[in-house]
């Protein structure tokens, strides 16, 4: 009988045991997988196998460089994305999207001192690639110069102008959605100012408000989701409206006898800053984005307008990968 019994424990201990292992193991690999970089299907690589893509950098194959090359700057930019992504949430995220961009920074460092003068090119041709990246914005304007106000891009030197709206009406006021993918703007193209989206490249123009008022200044969410603006239906003055992206579920936040405009959102998205001048003239208040605790912030006789809030920017990444001094 004590046989059994001491058989039965020691199963027992067996079986525990080797739970807690694989618990463990689990554990390890978890940590291991949180330090290391994201893959560019949003998984997670080994530093393993990108010490490994180092080392290809200086392979005798051409193809094998080349897709190295291409796979380290996909990582690379895979994590400034994130990052950018990360911006609006708790502290611990962002430091940790921070961290595995300077960790992946450190190795193309390490790599760019290598002698192997194959490896030093291509791992500097990355960093300087990845260094650009943070940096590199597009303006989207407003053009009279043919005819009509059309919406054009450029790049942030003023080059590479093109036309993004072919038709007779009037595109005015556009705005970037926080990826950069898609652009809202206004246009009288169908009679009255209403709100639009397009690709930014131009394509896939979208109407997303049918009334017979006027909407206008469109502005999104910085979580992409949801577009801020401002409306003259039903009221003698304006009033400012959220909705959607597709333009469904919209809703007044503002309602006052006079008029309210020009909204901005707070970087974390959980406030919204417009003019209003429901106390006689015009002045700076702000809301938490359902329209509640509406509060006055400037207070003199002269208007107060047309409210900006400040980005939250990442300069450090960019420092991360600044071009490294020559031998």
């Amino acid at each position: 009988m004590m046989k059994r019994i001491l058989i039965v424990l020691c199963a027992s201990a067996v079986i525990i045991g080797g739970c807690q292992t694989k618990e463990l193991k689990n554990q390890r690999t978890e940590e291991q997988n949180s330090a290391s970089p994201a893959s560019p299907a949003g998984g997670r690589i080994p530093n393993s196998a990108i010490e490994e893509l180092i080392v290809q950098l200086g392979d005798d194959d051409w193809e094998t460089r080349e897709k190295a090359q291409k796979e380290l700057t996909a990582i690379g930019e895979q994590l400034i994305q994130e990052c950018r992504q990360n911006r609006f949430t708790a502290e611990t995220q962002r430091s940790q999207s921070k961290d595995k961009i300077k960790q992946f920074a450190d190795v193309l460092q390490k790599a760019w001192w290598d002698k192997e003068p194959e490896i030093k090119m291509r791992a500097n041709n990355i960093r300087q690639h990845l260094y650009s990246l943070p940096q590199l914005t597009k303006i989207a304007f407003v053009s009279w110069r043919d005819g009509n106000p059309n919406i054009y891009v450029m790049d942030s030197d003023g080059k590479n102008q093109t036309r993004l709206t072919e038709n007779n009406g009037n595109n005015i006021s556009p705005a970037w959605s926080p990826d950069g993918k898609k652009i809202a703007f206004v246009s009288n193209r169908s009679g009255n100012y209403q709100i639009y989206v397009m690709d930014s490249d131009g394509k896939n123009q979208t109407r997303l408000i049918e009334t017979n008022a006027y909407d206008g200044r469109p502005k999104w969410s910085p979580n992409g989701k949801k577009i801020v603006f401002t409306s003259g239906r039903g009221t003698p003055g304006d009033e400012i409206y959220l909705m959607d992206t597709d333009g469904g579920n919209q809703i007044r936040l503002t309602l006052t006898k006079w008029g309210d405009s020009e909204p901005d959102w707070s970087p974390d998205g959980k406030k919204i800053v417009f003019m209003s001048n429901q106390d006689g003239n015009y002045e700076v208040y702000v809301m938490d984005a359902d329209g509640k605790n509406q509060i006055r912030l400037t207070e003199n006789s002269a208007n107060d307008s047309q409210p900006a809030w400040s980005p939250i920017l990442f300069p450090e990444i960019a420092e991360m990968f600044a071009p490294l001094e020559k031998e």
